[in-house]
Protein backbone atom coordinates (compact mmCIF):
# COMPACT_ATOMS: atom_id res chain seq x y z
CA UNK A 1 0.00 0.00 0.00
CA UNK A 2 1.24 3.71 -0.79
CA UNK A 3 0.37 6.66 1.40
CA UNK A 4 0.39 9.89 0.11
CA UNK A 5 0.91 12.76 1.97
CA UNK A 6 3.12 15.80 2.98
CA UNK A 7 6.19 15.50 4.83
CA UNK A 8 6.98 17.35 7.95
CA UNK A 9 9.97 19.42 8.52
CA UNK A 10 11.66 16.03 10.29
CA UNK A 11 11.50 14.02 6.88
CA UNK A 12 13.20 16.51 4.91
CA UNK A 13 16.18 14.62 5.46
CA UNK A 14 14.93 11.36 3.94
CA UNK A 15 13.84 13.86 1.33
CA UNK A 16 17.18 14.87 0.43
CA UNK A 17 17.80 11.48 0.41
CA UNK A 18 16.03 9.88 -2.16
CA UNK A 19 16.45 13.32 -4.32
CA UNK A 20 19.84 12.31 -4.16
CA UNK A 21 19.18 8.82 -5.15
CA UNK A 22 17.24 9.56 -8.43
CA UNK A 23 18.57 9.64 -11.68
CA UNK A 24 16.08 12.41 -12.79
CA UNK A 25 16.75 14.50 -9.38
CA UNK A 26 17.83 17.99 -9.76
CA UNK A 27 19.21 20.74 -7.27
CA UNK A 28 16.07 22.15 -7.27
CA UNK A 29 13.92 19.23 -5.72
CA UNK A 30 16.33 19.37 -2.70
CA UNK A 31 14.87 20.75 0.45
CA UNK A 32 17.13 23.73 0.39
CA UNK A 33 15.53 25.46 -2.76
CA UNK A 34 12.30 24.97 -1.00
CA UNK A 35 13.49 26.94 1.92
CA UNK A 36 15.24 29.67 -0.16
CA UNK A 37 11.95 30.39 -1.89
CA UNK A 38 10.10 30.21 1.38
CA UNK A 39 12.31 32.53 3.22
CA UNK A 40 12.44 34.96 0.84
CA UNK A 41 9.24 35.14 -1.32
CA UNK A 42 6.83 33.31 1.34
CA UNK A 43 5.25 31.00 -0.90
CA UNK A 44 3.24 28.49 0.63
CA UNK A 45 4.89 25.07 -0.21
CA UNK A 46 3.20 21.38 -0.06
CA UNK A 47 6.16 18.35 -0.76
CA UNK A 48 3.67 15.95 -1.10
CA UNK A 49 5.41 12.37 -1.04
CA UNK A 50 4.82 8.97 -1.42
CA UNK A 51 5.14 6.63 1.59
CA UNK A 52 5.53 2.44 1.52
CA UNK A 53 3.25 1.96 4.08
CA UNK A 54 5.35 -1.35 4.95
CA UNK A 55 8.70 0.26 5.98
CA UNK A 56 7.71 4.15 5.40
CA UNK A 57 10.34 4.24 2.66
CA UNK A 58 9.65 6.97 0.26
CA UNK A 59 8.88 5.83 -3.49
CA UNK A 60 8.26 9.01 -4.92
CA UNK A 61 7.66 12.83 -4.26
CA UNK A 62 6.18 16.13 -6.04
CA UNK A 63 6.62 19.55 -4.72
CA UNK A 64 4.47 22.26 -5.13
CA UNK A 65 4.28 25.52 -4.33
CA UNK A 66 0.93 27.95 -3.89
CA UNK A 67 2.03 31.11 -6.37
CA UNK A 68 -0.69 33.63 -6.38
CA UNK A 69 -0.28 36.13 -9.32
CA UNK A 70 -2.34 39.33 -10.22
CA UNK A 71 -0.88 38.84 -13.75
CA UNK A 72 -1.15 34.80 -14.03
CA UNK A 73 -3.67 34.04 -11.67
CA UNK A 74 -3.53 31.34 -8.78
CA UNK A 75 -1.59 27.92 -9.18
CA UNK A 76 0.50 25.09 -8.18
CA UNK A 77 3.46 25.26 -9.74
CA UNK A 78 6.97 22.48 -9.52
CA UNK A 79 8.93 24.54 -9.46
CA UNK A 80 8.69 28.01 -9.86
CA UNK A 81 11.09 30.31 -11.18
CA UNK A 82 12.96 27.21 -12.58
CA UNK A 83 13.46 25.16 -16.24
CA UNK A 84 12.52 21.88 -14.38
CA UNK A 85 12.08 20.11 -11.17
CA UNK A 86 8.28 18.03 -11.17
CA UNK A 87 7.51 14.93 -10.43
CA UNK A 88 9.88 11.82 -9.64
CA UNK A 89 8.83 8.37 -8.58
CA UNK A 90 9.79 4.30 -9.03
CA UNK A 91 7.35 3.28 -10.92
CA UNK A 92 4.05 4.57 -12.94
CA UNK A 93 1.55 3.90 -10.23
CA UNK A 94 3.04 5.83 -7.64
CA UNK A 95 3.59 8.62 -10.35
CA UNK A 96 0.12 8.96 -11.28
CA UNK A 97 -1.13 8.52 -7.20
CA UNK A 98 0.98 11.54 -6.63
CA UNK A 99 -0.70 13.49 -9.98
CA UNK A 100 -3.93 12.73 -8.95
CA UNK A 101 -3.08 13.75 -5.54
CA UNK A 102 -2.09 17.17 -6.93
CA UNK A 103 -4.81 17.87 -8.96
CA UNK A 104 -7.37 16.83 -5.85
CA UNK A 105 -5.37 19.62 -3.96
CA UNK A 106 -6.50 22.75 -6.33
CA UNK A 107 -10.15 23.35 -5.19
CA UNK A 108 -9.00 22.92 -1.46
CA UNK A 109 -6.03 25.45 -1.82
CA UNK A 110 -8.00 27.67 -4.05
CA UNK A 111 -5.72 27.31 -7.60
CA UNK A 112 -7.48 26.96 -11.00
CA UNK A 113 -3.76 25.21 -12.38
CA UNK A 114 -1.52 22.80 -11.66
CA UNK A 115 2.01 23.64 -13.69
CA UNK A 116 5.12 20.53 -13.67
CA UNK A 117 8.39 21.40 -15.30
CA UNK A 118 9.77 17.97 -16.33
CA UNK A 119 13.03 16.59 -17.75
CA UNK A 120 11.36 13.60 -18.61
CA UNK A 121 7.99 13.27 -20.33
CA UNK A 122 4.83 11.63 -18.03
CA UNK A 123 3.34 8.83 -20.02
CA UNK A 124 0.03 8.73 -17.40
CA UNK A 125 -0.50 12.87 -18.17
CA UNK A 126 -2.77 11.86 -21.02
CA UNK A 127 -5.14 9.84 -18.70
CA UNK A 128 -6.30 13.20 -17.08
CA UNK A 129 -9.02 14.92 -18.79
CA UNK A 130 -7.49 15.61 -22.12
CA UNK A 131 -9.77 19.12 -21.76
CA UNK A 132 -7.68 20.31 -19.48
CA UNK A 133 -4.53 19.19 -19.80
CA UNK A 134 -2.30 20.88 -22.31
CA UNK A 135 1.70 19.65 -22.87
CA UNK A 136 4.49 22.42 -23.80
CA UNK A 137 7.91 21.02 -25.42
CA UNK A 138 9.07 24.22 -26.78
CA UNK A 139 11.84 24.94 -25.04
CA UNK A 140 15.01 22.61 -24.22
CA UNK A 141 18.22 22.15 -21.80
CA UNK A 142 21.46 23.09 -22.58
CA UNK A 143 23.75 20.01 -20.97
CA UNK A 144 27.49 19.44 -21.85
CA UNK A 145 29.54 16.40 -20.82
CA UNK A 146 32.82 17.76 -19.19
CA UNK A 147 36.44 16.82 -20.00
CA UNK A 148 38.13 15.27 -16.66
CA UNK A 149 40.07 18.32 -16.44
CA UNK A 150 40.45 21.56 -17.20
CA UNK A 151 43.29 21.53 -19.45
CA UNK A 152 41.39 18.94 -21.07
CA UNK A 153 38.84 20.59 -21.76
CA UNK A 154 39.99 23.79 -22.83
CA UNK A 155 41.89 21.86 -25.44
CA UNK A 156 38.48 19.99 -26.41
CA UNK A 157 37.51 23.83 -27.43
CA UNK A 158 37.69 24.69 -31.44
CA UNK A 159 40.01 27.66 -31.86
CA UNK A 160 38.29 30.04 -32.66
CA UNK A 161 36.37 29.57 -29.27
CA UNK A 162 39.40 29.70 -26.97
CA UNK A 163 40.12 32.71 -28.78
CA UNK A 164 37.10 34.53 -27.51
CA UNK A 165 37.95 33.27 -24.28
CA UNK A 166 41.10 35.03 -24.02
CA UNK A 167 39.78 38.07 -25.44
CA UNK A 168 38.71 39.34 -22.38
CA UNK A 169 41.57 38.32 -20.46
CA UNK A 170 43.68 40.52 -22.98
CA UNK A 171 41.60 43.30 -22.23
CA UNK A 172 42.45 43.54 -18.69
CA UNK A 173 39.47 41.31 -17.17
CA UNK A 174 39.83 39.15 -14.33
CA UNK A 175 36.78 36.84 -12.12
CA UNK A 176 36.51 36.12 -9.28
CA UNK A 177 34.76 32.88 -7.81
CA UNK A 178 33.49 33.15 -3.98
CA UNK A 179 30.43 33.10 -2.33
CA UNK A 180 28.44 36.28 -0.06
CA UNK A 181 30.90 38.59 -0.05
CA UNK A 182 30.53 38.99 -4.44
CA UNK A 183 27.10 39.63 -3.73
CA UNK A 184 26.48 43.14 -3.71
CA UNK A 185 28.61 43.12 -6.61
CA UNK A 186 26.70 40.12 -8.66
CA UNK A 187 24.07 41.93 -7.55
CA UNK A 188 24.50 45.28 -9.36
CA UNK A 189 25.39 43.53 -12.86
CA UNK A 190 21.92 41.31 -12.28
CA UNK A 191 19.76 44.18 -11.82
CA UNK A 192 20.89 46.07 -14.97
CA UNK A 193 21.13 43.28 -16.99
CA UNK A 194 17.84 42.21 -15.85
CA UNK A 195 16.08 45.36 -17.19
CA UNK A 196 17.32 45.26 -20.56
CA UNK A 197 15.65 41.80 -20.69
CA UNK A 198 12.49 42.84 -19.67
CA UNK A 199 12.29 40.67 -16.62
CA UNK A 200 11.78 41.64 -13.27
CA UNK A 201 14.57 41.10 -10.96
CA UNK A 202 14.95 38.75 -8.11
CA UNK A 203 15.57 40.36 -5.01
CA UNK A 204 19.12 40.55 -3.80
CA UNK A 205 17.54 38.22 -0.50
CA UNK A 206 16.81 35.64 -2.91
CA UNK A 207 20.46 35.26 -3.93
CA UNK A 208 21.67 35.06 -0.67
CA UNK A 209 18.77 32.48 0.82
CA UNK A 210 20.08 30.44 -2.54
CA UNK A 211 23.68 30.92 -1.40
CA UNK A 212 23.12 30.25 2.94
CA UNK A 213 21.05 27.34 2.00
CA UNK A 214 23.36 25.39 -0.30
CA UNK A 215 26.25 26.41 1.49
CA UNK A 216 29.31 25.55 -0.74
CA UNK A 217 27.28 23.54 -3.49
CA UNK A 218 26.42 27.21 -4.51
CA UNK A 219 29.16 29.78 -5.84
CA UNK A 220 28.94 33.16 -7.30
CA UNK A 221 31.36 34.26 -10.44
CA UNK A 222 32.42 38.20 -11.01
CA UNK A 223 33.75 39.15 -13.70
CA UNK A 224 36.16 42.22 -13.43
CA UNK A 225 36.99 45.09 -15.40
CA UNK A 226 39.66 46.74 -13.71
CA UNK A 227 37.82 46.77 -10.24
CA UNK A 228 34.14 47.09 -12.08
CA UNK A 229 31.93 44.48 -12.01
CA UNK A 230 30.87 43.68 -15.66
CA UNK A 231 29.60 40.19 -15.82
CA UNK A 232 27.98 37.42 -12.85
CA UNK A 233 26.71 33.77 -12.65
CA UNK A 234 25.35 31.88 -9.65
CA UNK A 235 26.08 27.93 -10.36
CA UNK A 236 24.28 25.37 -7.95
CA UNK A 237 26.05 21.69 -7.94
CA UNK A 238 24.91 18.21 -6.66
CA UNK A 239 24.96 14.19 -8.08
CA UNK A 240 27.90 15.38 -10.65
CA UNK A 241 25.93 18.33 -12.21
CA UNK A 242 26.24 22.18 -11.68
CA UNK A 243 23.44 24.66 -12.94
CA UNK A 244 23.73 27.52 -13.70
CA UNK A 245 20.19 29.10 -13.40
CA UNK A 246 21.37 32.94 -13.19
CA UNK A 247 23.93 34.67 -15.55
CA UNK A 248 24.08 38.51 -16.58
CA UNK A 249 27.02 40.32 -18.33
CA UNK A 250 26.83 44.22 -18.38
CA UNK A 251 26.05 45.02 -22.37
CA UNK A 252 27.83 48.12 -22.61
CA UNK A 253 31.14 45.88 -22.22
CA UNK A 254 29.85 43.52 -25.05
CA UNK A 255 32.56 44.42 -27.53
CA UNK A 256 35.42 42.50 -25.10
CA UNK A 257 32.96 39.33 -24.63
CA UNK A 258 33.33 39.28 -20.72
CA UNK A 259 30.66 36.49 -21.14
CA UNK A 260 33.22 34.58 -22.50
CA UNK A 261 35.17 34.46 -19.50
CA UNK A 262 32.52 34.15 -17.16
CA UNK A 263 31.06 30.94 -18.97
CA UNK A 264 34.60 29.41 -19.21
CA UNK A 265 35.38 30.41 -15.34
CA UNK A 266 32.34 28.35 -14.92
CA UNK A 267 33.30 25.38 -16.65
CA UNK A 268 36.61 25.32 -15.73
CA UNK A 269 35.33 25.43 -11.68
CA UNK A 270 33.12 22.67 -12.72
CA UNK A 271 35.48 20.55 -14.33
CA UNK A 272 38.61 21.05 -11.11
CA UNK A 273 35.86 20.04 -8.89
CA UNK A 274 35.10 16.67 -10.57
CA UNK A 275 31.25 17.82 -11.98
CA UNK A 276 30.45 15.43 -15.19
CA UNK A 277 27.91 17.48 -17.17
CA UNK A 278 27.58 21.37 -16.87
CA UNK A 279 23.77 22.33 -17.53
CA UNK A 280 24.06 26.15 -19.63
CA UNK A 281 19.84 26.29 -18.81
CA UNK A 282 16.63 26.71 -20.83
CA UNK A 283 16.76 28.17 -24.47
CA UNK A 284 14.83 28.04 -27.75
CA UNK A 285 16.24 26.03 -30.46
CA UNK A 286 17.97 28.00 -33.16
CA UNK A 287 17.48 31.40 -31.02
CA UNK A 288 20.69 33.43 -29.93
CA UNK A 289 20.91 31.74 -26.33
CA UNK A 290 20.89 28.36 -27.91
CA UNK A 291 23.26 29.12 -30.24
CA UNK A 292 25.78 30.59 -27.54
CA UNK A 293 25.32 27.06 -25.81
CA UNK A 294 25.81 25.29 -28.49
CA UNK A 295 29.17 26.71 -29.16
CA UNK A 296 30.79 25.49 -26.22
CA UNK A 297 29.60 21.74 -27.26
CA UNK A 298 26.40 21.61 -25.13
CA UNK A 299 23.60 19.51 -26.28
CA UNK A 300 19.89 20.06 -26.41
CA UNK A 301 18.09 17.70 -24.13
CA UNK A 302 14.03 18.43 -24.19
CA UNK A 303 12.23 19.81 -21.63
CA UNK A 304 8.35 18.84 -21.30
CA UNK A 305 6.41 21.17 -19.32
CA UNK A 306 2.70 19.96 -18.31
CA UNK A 307 -0.48 22.15 -17.54
CA UNK A 308 -3.85 20.90 -15.84
CA UNK A 309 -6.73 24.00 -15.58
CA UNK A 310 -9.32 22.89 -13.30
CA UNK A 311 -11.92 25.39 -14.62
CA UNK A 312 -11.16 25.99 -18.17
CA UNK A 313 -9.29 24.49 -21.44
CA UNK A 314 -5.98 25.29 -20.87
CA UNK A 315 -4.71 26.17 -24.12
CA UNK A 316 -6.36 29.77 -24.18
CA UNK A 317 -4.97 30.17 -20.50
CA UNK A 318 -1.50 29.48 -21.92
CA UNK A 319 -1.48 31.55 -24.88
CA UNK A 320 -3.22 34.44 -23.11
CA UNK A 321 -0.09 33.85 -20.35
CA UNK A 322 2.59 34.24 -23.38
CA UNK A 323 0.92 37.32 -24.91
CA UNK A 324 0.65 38.80 -21.30
CA UNK A 325 4.19 38.49 -20.46
CA UNK A 326 5.23 39.67 -24.20
CA UNK A 327 3.32 43.10 -23.66
CA UNK A 328 4.77 42.94 -19.84
CA UNK A 329 8.80 42.85 -21.32
CA UNK A 330 7.96 45.48 -23.76
CA UNK A 331 7.22 48.10 -21.04
CA UNK A 332 9.38 46.70 -18.48
CA UNK A 333 12.66 47.49 -20.98
CA UNK A 334 11.33 51.32 -20.53
CA UNK A 335 11.34 52.29 -16.90
CA UNK A 336 14.16 53.48 -15.27
CA UNK A 337 17.26 51.32 -13.33
CA UNK A 338 16.13 52.64 -9.71
CA UNK A 339 12.10 51.42 -10.12
CA UNK A 340 12.83 47.91 -11.26
CA UNK A 341 15.42 47.23 -8.61
CA UNK A 342 13.05 48.34 -5.75
CA UNK A 343 9.93 46.93 -8.05
CA UNK A 344 11.07 44.37 -9.79
CA UNK A 345 11.53 41.88 -6.72
CA UNK A 346 7.90 42.51 -5.45
CA UNK A 347 6.38 41.78 -9.17
CA UNK A 348 8.93 39.06 -9.39
CA UNK A 349 7.20 37.23 -6.50
CA UNK A 350 4.42 37.05 -8.63
CA UNK A 351 5.71 35.58 -11.80
CA UNK A 352 7.06 31.34 -11.69
CA UNK A 353 8.37 31.22 -14.80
Amino acid sequence: MTAIRPINEHETVKWDSYVAGHPHSSVYHYSAFKKAIELTYGHPSIYLAAFDENDSTIKGILPLFNVSSIIFGKALVSIPFCDYGGLLYDDTETGALLLHRAISLLPEVRCDRLELRQTFTIPFFCEVNPDRGRTITSKVRMKLRLAETPDKLFSSFPDKLRSQIRKPQKEGCSVRCGGMELLEHFYRVFVYNMRDLGSPVHSKKMMANVLNCFGSAARLFVVYKSSLPIACSLVIGAQGLLVNPWASFDKRFRAIAPNMLLYWSMLEYAAANGFQYFDFGRSTIDEGTFRFKKQWGALPEPLTWYYYDSSKKPGSVVDADENKKDLFINIWRKLPLGVTRIVGPIVRKQIPL
